[in-house]
C-alpha cells in the first residue's frame, strides 16, 4: 500500500490549494511495516516544517513588498537565503531584499524583508529543547538524544549546544542586572507592608568542580535553596569569581517567592568568608546561623584525632577529649564563651613537645582553626538546643542535597570533568531555572508568541535514565 500525504493550504480569501507532502510506501505484511518508523516520522516532520515556513514566509513578503507609507510596490534587487533551525531540521528560507521607496527615511538604499519576521535563525523551541536537556545532561548526550528522535540538523554538536545554552544564560544575566540588589523604601514604611507569609529559611553551602585552566586544581561554586511551608522552594548557584552581584541574584530568587522587607528569614550558612559576605545586610529581619552540620563535622574529626593521643599519651587524650565534649555542649547551649575556653586548653595541651603522638602538629592546626572559626562566627551561634526543641532548623542538610543536585549530578564529579569560571556559571543558571521550573515560562515570555510545550515529563525521565 501507498500513503500520500498532502497538506491543503487555505489563504486570507478562503482559496485553498493542495500540496503533496511525502509519500509512503507500506506493504503491511510483516510486523516491522505497522505504523510509522522512527525515519519515516522524522521524513514527514522535517517535509511539514519545511512546507509550513516556506509558506509563512512567501505570505509575509508579499504582504510586505509594498512600501509601508505610500504602499507603493518596491521593485526587487535581488534574494539571499536565511538558513533557519528548527526541532525539525534546517529550511532554506528565500529572502528578498528590495529597493527602499524615496518616502522611506532610513539610513540605507535597500532592506531585507524577512530581517524583521527571522531576527533569529534559531526556533525557540530549538534553544527551549537544547537549554532544557543539556542543563539535565552533558552536551554530548543532549546531541545524541536530539538525533535520535527528531529530524534535527546532522551538523549539530556538542560546541553548538554549548553556545546555545550560554546565550540563553547571558539573556538570563541581562535581565538580571535591571533589579535590585537592596531593599527599596525605609524602615517607617516597611512597618505598613501587609503581614507576610511564613518565616523563609534560606541555606547557603558551596561546592568544588575541576578547573579547565588549572587542570591539578579546583574552584567554588555557590549554591543555595530557599524555601517555606506556604512557598514553593527556590534553587540559586554561582560561580562567585565570574559573578559581579550574587547578592542581586539571591535578592531576585527571594522576590520571586514573594518576600517582603519586613519578612523573617534565617539564613544558615557555614560561615564561610564568601558566604558571611553574602547574606549579610540583606534583609532587616533576618537571622543569620551557623550551620550546626559543619560544627559537629569539624568536632567529630578533633575526636578523632584525640582518640589517636589517647593512645600514645593516656591522660592528655582523655583531657583533650573530655574538653572537646564539653565544648560541643557548650556551644550546642550557645555558650561561645565556654566553649572558646575549652578549644583554648586543648591547643594549650597539645602544644607540648613532650607528647609522642605523631600526628601532634596536625592535630594542633585542626585546634586552632576550630578556635578561629568560632571566634569568626560567634554572632552565629544561637542556642541550638533551644531552636531544636521548637523545631527550627539548625543544619543545612537540605543545601547538601541541593548541592549534589546542583553541580554534583550535572557536573559528573566523580568523571572529574573541567569547567571554565564561565562555563560553570551559566550552566547554573539554566540548571537552576530548569529545576525550579522556570524555564518555560522565561521562554514564553521572551517570545510572546511562542508557545513552548511542556515537557517537564520529558526531563523527568530523563533523569530518571540518566540516573540509570
Amino acid at each position: 500500500m501507498q500513503f500520500k500525504i498532502q497538506m491543503i493550504i487555505q489563504d486570507e480569501h478562503g482559496e485553498t490549494k493542495t500540496e503533496d507532502i511525502i509519500t509512503l510506501d507500506k506493504p503491511g505484511d510483516k510486523i516491522r511495516d505497522v505504523g510509522l518508523s522512527l525515519q519515516e516520522s522524522q521524513e514527514l516532520l522535517k517535509a511539514l516544517q519545511k512546507t509550513i515556513i516556506c509558506h509563512q514566509a512567501e505570505h509575509y513578503t508579499k504582504a510586505h513588498i509594498a512600501c509601508p507609507h505610500c504602499q507603493k510596490k518596491r521593485r526587487t534587487k535581488g534574494q539571499h537565503t536565511i538558513q533557519y533551525r528548527t526541532l525539525f531540521g534546517i529550511v532554506a528560507v528565500r529572502s528578498p531584499r528590495v529597493y527602499r521607496c524615496h518616502c522611506e527615511d532610513a539610513p540605507t538604499k535597500t532592506v531585507s524583508l524577512l530581517t524583521d519576521w527571522l531576527v533569529e535563525h534559531n526556533s525557540p523551541e530549538l534553544q527551549y529543547i537544547e537549554t532544557k536537556w543539556a542543563s539535565l545532561m552533558s552536551y554530548g548526550l543532549t546531541v545524541d538524544l536530539l538525533k535520535d528522535i527528531l529530524p534535527v540538523s546532522e551538523s549539530l554538536n556538542a560546541v553548538t549546544v554549548r553556545n546555545h545554552l550560554h546565550s540563553v544564560a547571558k539573556r538570563q544575566e541581562i535581565e538580571l542586572e535591571g533589579k535590585p540588589d537592596h531593599l527599596s523604601g525605609a524602615p517607617y514604611e516597611w512597618e505598613q507592608l501587609p503581614k507576610p507569609g511564613k518565616p523563609m529559611v534560606v541555606g547557603i553551602d558551596g561546592g568544588y568542580v575541576r578547573n579547565w585552566h588549572e587542570k591539578r586544581s579546583n574552584f567554588e561554586v555557590v549554591v543555595g535553596k530557599s524555601w517555606s511551608k506556604d512557598v514553593a522552594s527556590k534553587r540559586f548557584g554561582s560561580v562567585q569569581i565570574h559573578d559581579s552581584n550574587p547578592r542581586r541574584r539571591l535578592m531576585s530568587v527571594l522576590s520571586d517567592q514573594g518576600m517582603q522587607a519586613n519578612h523573617q528569614i534565617t539564613f544558615l550558612s557555614d560561615g564561610a568568608d564568601n558566604v558571611r559576605s553574602l547574606q549579610y545586610n540583606m534583609y532587616p529581619e533576618s537571622e543569620h546561623i551557623l550551620d550546626w552540620f559543619h560544627v559537629t563535622m569539624r568536632l567529630t574529626v578533633l575526636s578523632q584525632f584525640a582518640k589517636g593521643l589517647e593512645n600514645s599519651d593516656p591522660e592528655a587524650g582523655e583531657t583533650v577529649k573530655a574538653d572537646l565534649k564539653s565544648a560541643k555542649w557548650y556551644l550546642w547551649h550557645g555558650n561561645v564563651e565556654k566553649a572558646l575556653w575549652k578549644i583554648d586548653d586543648c591547643c594549650w595541651l597539645c602544644d607540648d613537645d613532650e607528647l609522642h603522638y605523631e600526628k601532634r602538629k596536625k592535630f594542633y592546626k585542626h585546634l586552632v582553626e576550630m578556635y578561629t572559626y568560632i571566634q569568626n562566627n560567634r554572632q552565629m551561634i544561637p542556642n541550638y538546643g533551644e531552636k531544636y526543641r521548637y523545631g527550627e532548623t539548625i543544619s543545612t542538610a537540605f543545601v547538601e542535597s541541593t548541592v549534589n543536585e546542583v553541580v554534583a549530578k550535572r557536573m559528573v564529579k566523580k568523571q572529574q570533568m573541567q569547567w571554565t569560571h564561565e562555563g560553570a556559571h551559566y550552566l547554573l543558571q539554566t540548571r537552576t531555572a530548569v529545576l525550579n521550573g522556570n524555564l518555560q515560562s522565561t521562554f514564553e515570555r521572551w517570545y510572546a508568541n511562542s508557545k513552548i510545550a511542556d515537557s517537564e515529563k520529558v526531563a523527568e525521565e530523563l533523569e530518571i535514565q540518566k540516573a540509570a
